[in-house]
């Protein structure tokens, strides 16, 4: 997301760096669809972006019948083939600036949103939830149960789609630094790992919903997670440092959905 860059990229084990594609605007969250094009939330004008494997941008969407998306930000594919997005709910130009986030955060206005989004046409078809204050990370759960996070008030929302979302977990909040649940991914226990942005950890919580011992990172504001192919392989974005950091864990990925996309 740095101004410097705002870029898709891949990393090889050596650490080295390739730059995939620059669709625009604040790119944040990613998906995988089962052609391998990369999703992209946050590209110009803050839309969403399908980039082909070789990063050429295949479809924008700017919005729905309601308005433009405000910021797009995490990705999930459902079991039902659809792409399901959250939007913070403020655009990324009022609410920070290189990575330096707007003193008022804990009390400004925000209307942040999850959208079910049809892949293969590109329209969105409903809003799932409204009003949010700063939707954030998105995933599902082993029995096909949508869970997303709104960062503000610290607090993980599950939601069966047709019906209305219900609190799922607490998390760590403050009001007085940005600091909540951000990027989330399910492992195959049915534990939920979620990065809690300005805490220095990774909030570890169980099928009930209660919190389990964390998982410490080495910086301050880990972003987003996800499971390596080998088990016990947790990958962390890290915003302090610039980094990706690797923790070993008791667990395996969830397998995510990767529905191919009728033409």
């Amino acid at each position: 997301m740095g101004d410097d860059r705002t870029c898709v990229s891949a990393f090889g084990w050596s650490g080295v760096r390739r730059e995939i594609s620059r669709p625009g605007g604040r790119p944040t969250g990613l998906a995988v669809d089962g052609d391998n094009c990369l999703w992209v939330a946050g590209g110009e004008r803050n839309s969403l972006v399908k980039l082909s494997p070789k990063g050429e941008v295949l479809l924008a969407i700017y919005g729905d019948e309601q308005g433009p998306f405000l910021f797009p930000n995490d990705l999930a594919f459902g079991p039902d083939g659809l792409l399901y997005m959250t939007d913070s709910g403020m655009t990324p130009d009022e609410f920070i600036e290189g990575f330096a986030i707007r003193p008022d955060f804990a009390t400004v206005s925000y209307d942040g949103r999850v959208f079910q989004i049809d892949p293969s046409t590109g329209r969105v078809l409903r809003r799932l939830a409204s009003g949010l204050l700063f939707t954030n990370g998105i995933a599902f759960d082993p029995f096909g149960v949508l869970h997303y996070a709104e960062t503000i008030t610290g607090t993980i929302f599950r939601q069966e789609i047709g019906r209305e979302p219900e609190v799922f977990a607490r998390t760590q909040r403050s009001t007085d630094r940005f600091q909540g649940p951000d990027g989330m991914a399910f492992g195959v226990s049915g534990n939920l790992y979620c990065a809690i942005y300005g805490a220095g950890h990774v909030a570890v919580i169980g099928p009930d919903g209660h919190l389990l011992r964390p998982l410490e990172t080495n910086g301050d504001r880990p972003t987003n997670v996800t499971f390596g192919r080998n088990p016990g392989e947790l990958y962390v974005t890290e915003v302090e440092h610039g980094c990706i950091e690797s923790i070993s864990v008791e667990d395996s990925g969830l397998a995510l959905n990767v529905p191919a996309i009728p033409p």
